[in-house]
């Protein structure tokens, strides 16, 4: 695909017929710099691609230091490994139904109910609804440090920034 020459500087075009001609170029990353600017949707696409990374990224960590938290506070709660599943997603997206966590654990519906029953009667969650909608939500004995790192905001770097 051919450049366009209002896009490429003259040093970068001997550099281009270097290439093309079969000499091999030593330093691509001087072709790089020669290259006035990139077109809008290039740099929107990369932006948009950063910020999503970041986004990811961030929501990783704060999965993985809610299961810590929640691994830690297992036994001072009197749960399961298990049931932290169930708890994780609460703080996570907010509630959790039973074919849910059955689902996840590889459960049966009879030990999922128990479990969640379980954890209702612990006062770590709180049923609402009734049998097919119910769905559990963070009851008055949840950690509260887990909540707070569940709903921890973070800040999207801009990486072309100067």
């Amino acid at each position: 695909m051919p450049l366009d020459p209002g896009q490429v500087d003259p040093a970068a075009c001997r550099v281009l017929e270097g290439a093309v001609v079969g000499r091999t170029v030593d330093a691509p990353h001087l072709l790089i710099r020669h290259i006035r600017q990139p077109a809008p949707w290039i740099k929107f696409n990369l932006l948009a691609y950063h910020q999503q990374a970041q986004r990811v990224q961030r929501r990783v960590e704060r999965s993985n230091d809610c299961w810590i938290q929640l691994t830690e506070a297992s036994g001072s709660l009197g749960i399961s490994e298990r049931q932290v599943t169930a708890l994780h997603e609460v703080a996570m997206v907010g509630r959790v139904r039973r074919s849910r966590y059955e689902k996840a654990e590889g459960l049966n519906t009879q030990q999922a109910t128990r479990d969640l029953q379980a954890l209702t009667k612990a006062e770590v969650l709180t049923a609402v609804g009734q049998t097919k909608g119910r769905h559990y939500v963070v009851g008055p004995q949840f950690p509260q440090n887990v909540l707070a790192t569940a709903q921890r905001h973070h800040t999207i770097a801009d990486p072309y920034s100067a």
